[in-house]
């Protein structure tokens, strides 16, 4: 009597590979890759505060608010707006702890009709290998 036969190991495998592991990656990168970034007001005063010089904070206000689909797009478009390069290299880390995430409102039901269709694929694209009536 086999406890553990290969056609086990190769469905526990194939469920590893196609089931758990693209849920897992779907799980933890849809969330980053559907939100947007932008500079709010008290970000900009939280840099006031943190004693980033007016050379550097002023320049942002043409920002603030707008909308960017990535995080460096927008470290980009701060980049461009500071005259001086050393000043934007200094303070850097401090501008882009200030960047916030627009929520998106349901963002967890995005996530379910992606992970949804996914499975659909997975189903539709295999069952000519593994046929319903073969266990």
């Amino acid at each position: 009597m086999k406890i553990i036969t290969w056609d086990d190991i190769r469905r526990g495998a194939l469920a590893i590979l196609l089931v758990i592991i693209p849920t897992v990656l779907i799980g933890t990168f849809i969330g980053p890759a559907l939100q947007s970034y932008h500079i709010t007001g008290p970000g900009l005063w939280e840099l006031k505060r943190n004693n980033v010089p007016d050379d550097v904070i002023d320049p942002l206000h043409v920002l603030r608010l707008k909308p960017f689909f990535f995080k460096f797009r927008l470290m980009i478009a701060v980049e461009s707006r500071i005259a001086n390069p050393e000043l934007f290299d200094k303070y850097k880390k401090k501008i882009g702890l200030q960047i916030q995430t627009i929520p998106i409102p349901a963002i967890e039901y995005i996530f379910l009709g992606i992970l949804s269709l996914y499975y659909f694929i997975l189903w539709y694209t295999t069952r000519k290998w593994f046929p319903a009536g073969k266990v």
